[in-house]
């Protein structure tokens, strides 16, 4: 490459460094996300982030959490620039991921929140199948990951269309003059150091840092819940994002605007409470897991046989491991379809269930809830023979689904309210922390015992459990939970079962700002271990007969 080759691409560069919102947050931001985030990462997830990352680095996260606005001119890293931000409809003060997760050009899944589904996908199937460590470039996508989830919960970044996240609304930061966006990526922020702490980047954010220990404590677990057992809910954050851009940066914030100390003083705070948020699951996964490593020693060897030939070869015949797949893939658009798979909504107060009544999708697409899917996927796995079955059917994905499903079936709160969306609009307390009643009964409770009697140790609570039913106080159960003469029955069994734990357990004596503790967790877990176990013997159950004689199969509903 000759001089002036080099002379042009440093003017264009320095150009666009020039350029009022060019990038996300601005460095400065994505460097306190990213080392707020380093100070909360386990001992397991801090060395996998060692070992991602460039040796450039020296081991800290935070020195390469601006990599992707450094590159995302670079011609070998163009495609990237669309996946930093979300374009809404104007005044609308809303987000929608089929309509507004595109590129320009319309192309889908191609914004922030797609990114971070997608990187975050690369991240994980990559640590559970080592052969996928070739396919992804693993440091990049940790760095792409570290990066927008940072830009998600930039309010400008989920802005209007019309003016482009604000790039185009000219204004005056005190004497300055910048246009709305970069007020948000930067100014509010460099006002603060210069203001409070002394232009020292490493103060502001152990402010930061003691506010999440302090002020904030209590909203932790809400920031960290995601819905739907997910690892990343972008869209959570992507909806909070505009409802904070129309609630505080576009108010008050018209085109020829002077900001000064007013909007610095009442938007800072914002500003610092989602630098802190930045950094931040049917059953839970572990719930997943148990249902699945429960059934699996409960095959016999025909079905175990044929499972083993099911799975991909990375998970070494162990069905657990991907138990959980169909709640990390339900928001791709390959399988959209496939999330109102993973519940039921019944009649508010209604406690029952039924199936030509409840069992369809919010459009009215009959068939569209997880007893549904389970009787599709049983059905499809029938066609299974010796390793090959019909090519219209993907047998890998109808066992996963079905497994995943068989659990979230057995979930009380998976077959609850319409108007409450099952408890997830129930907003209390666990203990200390905020959390809601879904998310109690998928994960809350699971964890709490993990922590208070198993020593965080999920095999000696799989032991506990197993061994209730082998030859404890569920023993003389195991022959009635069994029992199945046609899947449609079955599935319509389960479901009831579940709306009245739901009625009887879940929900009774629970309001929105409630405080559950040991009296609700005491009389509550024996009720989840239960349902855990009775999900885990009937997938055994139903994957025996699929997969065993054919006169062990099920009979044809009348």
């Amino acid at each position: 490459m000759g001089w002036s080759e080099v002379l042009w691409i440093a003017r264009v560069l320095g150009f666009l460094l020039l350029i009022p919102g060019v990038l996300g947050w601005g460095k400065e931001g994505h460097y306190a996300i990213c080392k707020i985030a380093e100070g909360y990462l386990t001992a397991d997830a801090l060395a996998a982030v060692k070992e991602l990352l460039p040796e450039s680095a020296g081991g800290d996260l935070a020195a390469v959490c601006s990599w992707p606005d450094e590159i995302r001119h670079n011609f070998h890293w163009r495609w990237s620039g669309a996946l930093h931000y979300v374009d809404t409809p104007d005044f609308r003060c809303n987000y929608n991921y089929c309509r507004d997760c595109h590129d320009s050009g319309g192309h889908e899944d191609i914004c922030v929140t797609g990114a971070i589904y997608n990187y975050t996908m690369q991240l994980s199937s990559a640590y559970q199948n080592t052969n996928l460590k070739l396919l992804y470039n693993l440091t990049e996508a940790l760095m792409f990951l570290s990066h927008f989830i940072g830009d998600v919960h930039q309010p400008l970044h989920v802005g209007f269309t019309g003016d482009g996240g604000g790039n185009s609304i000219k204004v005056r930061w005190y004497r300055r003059k910048t246009n709305l966006h970069h007020v948000w990526d930067d100014m509010i922020i460099d006002s603060a150091l210069k203001t409070f702490y002394g232009k020292d980047l490493e103060i502001m954010i152990q402010a930061i840092q003691g506010n999440i220990t302090g002020g904030w404590e209590n909203d932790i677990a809400v920031w960290e819940n995601c819905a739907h057992n997910d690892t990343a809910c972008p869209d959570l954050y992507a909806s909070e994002s505009i409802s904070l851009a129309c609630k505080f940066a576009y108010r008050n914030a018209t085109a020829g605007t002077t900001l000064g100390d007013d909007y610095f003083l009442s938007r800072m705070p914002v500003v610092e409470k989602r630098l802190a948020q930045g950094p931040g699951e049917g059953w839970s996964k572990e719930g997943h897991m148990m249902t699945c490593r429960i059934a699996q020693d409960l095959l016999g060897s025909e079905a175990s046989e044929a499972v083993r030939n099911l799975l991909p070869p990375h998970v070494s015949g162990d069905l657990s491991a991907l138990c959980t797949w169909p709640d990390q893939i339900r928001h791709w658009h390959k399988y959209r379809w496939s999330s109102p798979l993973h519940f039921i909504d019944t009649p508010d107060d209604a406690c029952s269930f039924d199936y030509e009544r409840d069992c369809h999708d919010p459009h009215g697409v009959e068939d569209m809830c997880v007893a549904g899917a389970i009787q599709n996927f049983t059905s499809q796995l029938t066609h299974y023979s010796e390793g090959s079955g019909d090519r219209r059917y993907n047998m890998t994905e109808a066992l996963l689904f079905l497994s995943h499903f068989m659990g979230d079936i057995h979930q009380p709160m998976h077959v609850g309210f319409s108007s409450d969306v099952g408890g997830n609009s129930i907003n209390l307390r666990w203990f200390r922390r905020k959390s809601n009643l879904h998310h109690v009964w998928d994960r809350d409770i699971v964890l709490t015992a993990l922590a208070d009697y198993y020593e965080k140790d999920m095999e000696l609570l799989l032991e506990d459990i197993e061994g209730n039913f082998t030859d404890g106080i569920w023993a003389s159960d195991v022959t009635s939970w069994e029992h199945c003469d046609d899947i449609h029955s079955c599935v319509t069994k389960w479901a009831v079962e579940s709306i009245d734990v739901a009625c009887k357990y879940a929900y009774k004596g629970v309001e929105a700002g409630t405080t559950l503790s040991d009296d609700y967790f005491n009389s509550r877990m024996p009720v989840v271990m239960k349902r855990i176990a009775q999900g885990g013997v009937r997938l055994a159950m139903v994957l025996n007969r699929v997969f065993g004689e054919p006169d062990e199969g099920f009979a044809t509903p009348t």
